[in-house]
């Protein structure tokens, strides 16, 4: 799979879910300032807004690069994470992963299901 300048945003988004992180990192589509069409394609993004279309293609790309998880795989919540958000501090320490759909992951610790990308979980040693 790979990211092309004639894929819609909504398609991004469909595509891969970290593809609404990596267009945040350009400040597209987070507020009412910088909002985007969900009709336009990436290539129409990269002009109207001027970013230099190799380097969103690129960002978006990198996604299909991250480590990728499996229902079944145990894992733990990154400390810098925990640290931020304090109803974290009970968690217990590993979960395992419970859905996985176009790079958006599912992981249940105890009680507690938090949804992520791969670079939100670390991999628990067995």
């Amino acid at each position: 799979m790979q990211f092309t300048p004639d894929i819609t945003v909504d398609q991004a988004f469909r595509l891969h879910a970290g593809a609404r992180r990596v267009f945040a990192r350009f400040h597209l589509g987070g507020c009412s300032n910088c909002a985007i069409s969900e009709t336009h394609t990436i290539g129409q993004i990269s002009e109207d807004y001027g970013i230099p279309l190799p380097m969103l293609l690129d960002g978006l790309n990198a996604l299909w690069d991250q480590g990728a998880l499996s229902v079944g795989d145990q894992v733990r919540i990154p400390q810098e994470i925990r640290t931020k958000i304090p109803q974290l501090a009970n968690v217990p320490e590993v979960g395992v992963i419970t859905g996985a759909e176009n790079g958006a992951y599912t992981a249940e610790f105890g009680d507690v299901r938090l949804q992520g990308l791969s670079e939100d979980f670390l991999p628990a040693a067995s």
